[in-house]
This record gives C-alpha cells, sequence and structure tokens, in this order.
C-alpha cells in the first residue's frame, strides 16, 4: 500500500468535516457517491434532490438525512459545505442561498481530488474524452501501473479513490466542463484536453467561456505537472502557453516537440531529444481519424507518466473502442451500419463523416442544440448520399444542409432506418451520428444507440456483426 500523500491543507479540511453540516444536492450517482463519503468521514450530511430516488436509503450510510421530492430552503441557509450534482447550473437559486450564507460550494470531482492520495491524470474536451480516458487507464495497466479509471465515465470519482486511491498508482478521471465549474483545486498530475467545439451553450454563455472552463484543468498545475493539448486545434492550441507545468502536445497533422505526432503513417513519440516509434497508424484496431487523434492523446500523457511505447502499441492492436463511438453494429451486402449515437454536436458529426470512407446515408437529428452548423456542410457536400432527419431538430437541419445533399424526414429513428435500408447499396455506410442531444424520444445517448444497434443487427443478422 502507498503511504498516503495528502497536503496539509487537504488534510486538515478532511479533519474538519465531523464538525460541518454537509448538504448533497443531485442524488444521481455522483451526489451518492459524494453523500457517502462525507458520511464515513463524519461529516453530518442531508441528502437532497427535486425527486423521489427509491431505495436511496439502503446505498446511503447510516445517518445520512433524506430529503427527496423537493428542496428545503433552509437547508441551504444552514449548510457550510455544499456539494453541487454537475446536472445543476451555477445560476440555480438554491446554489445563490447557500453561498449568500457562507457555505463552502464543490463538487464531487473537487471531493475526490482531495480526498485522493495518488496522482491524478484527468481528460476533458468537447468529443473524445471518454476514448482517451479508457485508453490512458489501459495502457499504463499495460506498462504495470494500477490506474482505476472513474469520472463521468463508469464510477463516480469519489467511489474509485474511496476503493483503490491508497493503492493506485495514478487515478484516471474524465472531467466534463460542469464538473470543472466547481473543482477549485483540482490539480492533476497529467491534464489532457482533447479539443474544443460548440456544445452545451445552453449552459455556458459562449464558447470562449465553455473553453476557459476546461481549461481551468490546468490552473493549478505546477512544476512536475504537464498539460497535454491537441495542436490541430485552434481553442485548445491557444491554451499552449508557457506555465509553470511541462507542455506537451498533440497532432496527426504535424510534428510536435514535445507529446505525440503522427507522421508518415506512423505514430511517434516527441522528446526534447528526439523521437521514438510507436507503431503504424493502420494497426489501430478501431477505426476513424478521431479515434487516430483519440489514440495520440493517451499515448501523450501516458508517456509523461511513464508509460512505454509497447504498451502503447498493444493497445492500439487491441482496444476494440466504446459502445455507440463509431461501433460498427453490422454489415450485409456491402453496406455497413455504424452506430454514432455519442456524436451529438456538430464537431463530433463532422469528425465521424470525415473518417468514413464511401457515400454515407447520414441518420442525424433529435433535440436541436441551437450550435452552427457551418462546419457540417462540406463534409454533407463531399460524403452524404442521403440525409435523414428526425426529431426536433429536423426542420432547422433540412434548411441548413437544403441543396448540400438529398434529404429525407423521418417520424421515428425506426422509421429513418427503414428508409436507410430500402436506399443503400453496395459500398455505402449508414450512419447514426446525430448532432443532437437524444432527449425528445430517447433517455440519453446510450438509448438512441441501443435501439439502433437492435434494428441494424435485426436487418443484418446477428452473426455477421
Amino acid at each position: 500500500m502507498r503511504t498516503l500523500a495528502l497536503d496539509n491543507k487537504a488534510t486538515a479540511w478532511i479533519e474538519a468535516l465531523p464538525e460541518r453540516r454537509a448538504l448533497v444536492m443531485g442524488m444521481a450517482r455522483s451526489g451518492i457517491a459524494a453523500a457517502g463519503a462525507l458520511a464515513r468521514l463524519g461529516a453530518k450530511v442531508v441528502a437532497t434532490d427535486l425527486e423521489e430516488v427509491p431505495g436511496l436509503g439502503e446505498r446511503l450510510p447510516p445517518g445520512v438525512v433524506l430529503e427527496l421530492g423537493g428542496h428545503r430552503e433552509a437547508r441551504f441557509e444552514e449548510c457550510d459545505l455544499l456539494v453541487v450534482s454537475p446536472g445543476i447550473p451555477a445560476t440555480n437559486r438554491y446554489i445563490a442561498l447557500a453561498r449568500a450564507s457562507g457555505a463552502e460550494v464543490i463538487g464531487e470531482v473537487e471531493l475526490a481530488c482531495r480526498l485522493c492520495s495518488a496522482p491524478i491524470a484527468a481528460v476533458t474536451g468537447t468529443n473524445g474524452k471518454t476514448t482517451v480516458t479508457t485508453m490512458l487507464g489501459r495502457i499504463l495497466e499495460e506498462s504495470g501501473f494500477r490506474a482505476p479509471v472513474g469520472g463521468n465515465i463508469g464510477r463516480a470519482l469519489v467511489e474509485v479513490v474511496e476503493a483503490e486511491g491508497d493503492e493506485a498508482d495514478f487515478i484516471v478521471g474524465e472531467v466534463s466542463s460542469f464538473q470543472l465549474e466547481w473543482a477549485p483545486t483540482i490539480k492533476p498530475k497529467a491534464g489532457v484536453m482533447t479539443n474544443v467545439t460548440p456544445d452545451h451553450l445552453d449552459r455556458h454563455p459562449d464558447i470562449d467561456e465553455y473553453a476557459d472552463i476546461k481549461a481551468r484543468l490546468f490552473a493549478n498545475q505546477g512544476e512536475g505537472d504537464a498539460k497535454i493539448l491537441n495542436a490541430d486545434d485552434p481553442l485548445t492550441a491557444r491554451y499552449m502557453t508557457p506555465g509553470p507545468q511541462s507542455v506537451l502536445a498533440f497532432s496527426r497533422k504535424g510534428r510536435v516537440r514535445r507529446g505525440a505526432y503522427l507522421e508518415s503513417g506512423d505514430v511517434f513519440l516527441a522528446e526534447e531529444a528526439g523521437s521514438a516509434r510507436v507503431c503504424s497508424a493502420d494497426e489501430l484496431l478501431i477505426p476513424g481519424l478521431h479515434n487516430l487523434e483519440n489514440f495520440l492523446a493517451a499515448c501523450a500523457a501516458a508517456h509523461f507518466l511513464g508509460a512505454g511505447a509497447a504498451a502503447m502499441a498493444r493497445v492500439a492492436r487491441s482496444f476494440e473502442g466504446l459502445p455507440h463511438r463509431m461501433e460498427v453494429v453490422g454489415e450485409r451486402g456491402g453496406v455497413r451500419w455504424v452506430n454514432d449515437s455519442k456524436g451529438t454536436n456538430v464537431g463530433a458529426t463532422a469528425m465521424s463523416l470525415e473518417s468514413v470512407a464511401g457515400d454515407v446515408l447520414l441518420i442525424a437529428g433529435g433535440v436541436d442544440k441551437g450550435s452552427d452548423l457551418a462546419p457540417l456542410r462540406a463534409w454533407v457536400e463531399k460524403k452524404v448520399r442521403r440525409m435523414i432527419l428526425i426529431g426536433e431538430a429536423a426542420e432547422r437541419f433540412g434548411r441548413f444542409f437544403d441543396g448540400c445533399a438529398p434529404i429525407v424526414y423521418a417520424n421515428t429513428l425506426d422509421e429513418a432506418v427503414r428508409i436507410a435500408h430500402e436506399e443503400a447499396r453496395e459500398g455505402d455506410t449508414v450512419l447514426l451520428s446525430p448532432a443532437c442531444s437524444s432527449f425528445d424520444q430517447f433517455r440519453d445517448y446510450a438509448h438512441r444507440g441501443d435501439e439502433f444497434r437492435e434494428m441494424a443487427q435485426g436487418l443484418t443478422g446477428r452473426e455477421e456483426t
């Protein structure tokens, strides 16, 4: 077991918890983890949610007070510590009540960082962060490190820290802009920003603030830490300004001084003293230019943390990707069916279209985020043989892309799949990459992707997927 390495400030904060009244707002996965951890550390914990949460009492330690089906203003006015769910915007009036009363307001990721004695590798960005986080964890494990993964992916970060933090060499966490809003002291050993494209602009007033919130990942880093940035993305590259930490980059378009890059079809690691080959880009098991970028990001971060090139190459050849991210779910008659339901914004869908060979029947639409569609136009004109639009966004998408590709409207995803099946021909790819969220017809992007996979496999035969 590794010796605890919490700094004095974090230790003092933890030791004071038994004297504090902690209110945890929002009883989804992260809220449940935060409430449990605080209670085990001796805090007086109240857990509150606007909805009833069946069976919640069985998932929390004895002594946690539950207030479900609504919030009580008095609780926010009297608490010393408020832990906020990432789904709740900073403008929420209950948060304002707590702050006005002098409460400290943090998120579950911030709590995890204060409790964690292992170095943290944190990944943020608009697209690719789940894949980069997973790849990074795999590469570190392949190199002999113990590196459990959590955060915005899988287990809540607090849960990972409680269960494995004392014995881990690194904790690898995916963190969203929502989580970074309330993480004022996060200080990752390695912080990765994959890219920034317009997204969540219903929550953030503009893309510059959205990018700056993601860049909070680097604000507390010092000597011995590193920020790893996408040199090909103008919005991430602007954070490459020198600071106390090391600056690394990744690029599929040109060499970098430190980090990882693609040259002549090969992946290289770059250091001041020179470069070392990892593998050929063709060895990556998962397809797509965006996945090549994801691999470069993971390699750059893993290399900084001490992983070897051989481990990276093994992960390249064995990593099968994640569900709903350019997932091939069926193939028959020369037609490939690809589930990219996680493509919930314009940037993700544009990258997915860029990655597909041949003509595309694109199924897009859902809940319109109001994003600028212009970055998608050229790829629709170049790649899309038929655009099949669904959901609330269909009308605006149809007006914008009129003349770029033939457009068909469908009332449901099931109808869109049937249209694609009837019109697809050998060499085509049927691509579900909606550039929208899913909440008009589905619980979330995973539910949408699962339904698409089942439909596609029903048409193509499971044995051929």
